[in-house]
């Protein structure tokens, strides 16, 4: 996959996440008037979080993937893990200051809260200040661990790598059911535990994304494809996210998922505008992951108002993306900074 693809693709993942995070409360989507219909006596908008829950999975199975075609550059054994972890944690330390004052002002009742929750926050150990950060902190620590992993799959034997693969598989089945069934959360008493947990569960999808560089997976999968009719292609997209809306959200599923996803999603041409126009949501998709959350914890239930799903989703994309075209200047300001 190319540097576009992925962006498009990032593109992809955020309007996924925004989506998710609005729909994904049932008693909630009950209470909206409806443009689109239902899918087994559920609303539509709701059953099509199951498809939307798949975002993060992306997004680390690109970051594996990104970071193992930078290893394999002619500088790329230089990955500058720690600036890019820098990179990223200044990026939401500079979302941090603008907008947990707003909710200060706004929302007096959820922020700042005492101080061990101000510092717990302000270093991502824990997100009751936005829940869409729950990733955040794992992922910056995936980044610093890249290049440790990027190199023993890189120089393993196709036998090792299974056997290493294998045992992620494994860690990362393990990590869903002590969730599933201890309920682990970042409000236990003991700071980090969801973090270690979410960031061990990362670590296969992470691997999986080196591994399709290793061995060319996505490229040969998209060849082999693109071959292929289009409308055929475009049907079998349509009948494998209806599998997944039928078999529900459960993040064991989404490995699988994501995995027939990508390439699908790539093969298929599509008009230049929706290119263009995931690519520039990609470029923006930091940003709006780290802003959006704050419309419903800021300003309560007032995006809900709108009552209609897509005219919902339509104004959260705005606003997120507009807070980001202005915020961006910065943070690009700042990156250089970093990598200079």
């Amino acid at each position: 996959m190319t540097k576009s693809d992925t962006r498009q693709l990032k593109g992809l993942a955020i309007l996924m996440m925004l989506w998710l995070h609005l729909f994904s409360d049932l008693k909630t989507v009950w209470t909206l008037d409806y443009w689109l219909g239902f899918m087994n006596g559920l609303p539509l908008v709701y059953s099509l979080t199951r498809l939307a829950s798949a975002c993060v999975p992306i997004y680390i199975f690109l970051g594996g993937y990104g970071l193992a075609a930078t290893y394999l550059t002619a500088d790329g054994h230089r990955l500058q893990a720690g600036r890019r972890a820098l990179m990223l944690m200044v990026n939401f330390w500079l979302v941090f200051v603008i907008f947990i004052p707003i909710g200060c002002w706004v929302n007096p009742l959820r922020y700042p809260g005492d101080g061990w929750t101000l510092l717990l926050n302000a270093i991502a150990v824990r997100h009751s200040y936005n829940g869409a950060w729950w990733f955040l902190l794992p992922y910056v620590l995936l980044t610093l661990m890249s290049p440790c992993v990027i190199r023993r799959i890189m120089e393993g034997s196709r036998r090792s790598n299974t056997l290493w693969m294998s045992a992620l598989a494994v860690i990362h089945v393990a990590v869903y059911l002590v969730q599933a069934f201890t309920n682990v959360t970042d409000a236990w008493p003991l700071p980090g535990v969801s973090v270690l947990l979410n960031t061990l569960s990362m670590l296969f999808l992470f691997g999986m994304g080196v591994m399709a560089v290793k061995y060319d997976w996505m490229d040969r999968l998209r060849q082999r494809l693109s071959g292929s009719p289009q409308g055929a292609l475009v049907l079998v997209l349509v009948v494998l996210c209806l599998v997944k809306m039928a078999l529900g959200g459960s993040s064991l599923l989404n490995v699988p998922f994501i995995l027939l996803l990508i390439p699908l999603l790539t093969a298929v041409r599509w008009p230049q505008w929706v290119h263009g126009a995931l690519a520039f949501l990609g470029r923006h998709s930091t940003n709006m992951w780290l802003i959006h959350f704050f419309f419903y914890y800021i300003f309560g239930m007032l995006i809900y108002e709108l009552r209609y799903p897509l005219l919902m989703f339509l104004v959260l994309t705005i606003v997120s993306l507009g807070c980001s075209l202005l915020l961006q200047p910065v943070v690009e300001r700042l990156r250089k900074r970093i990598r200079g």
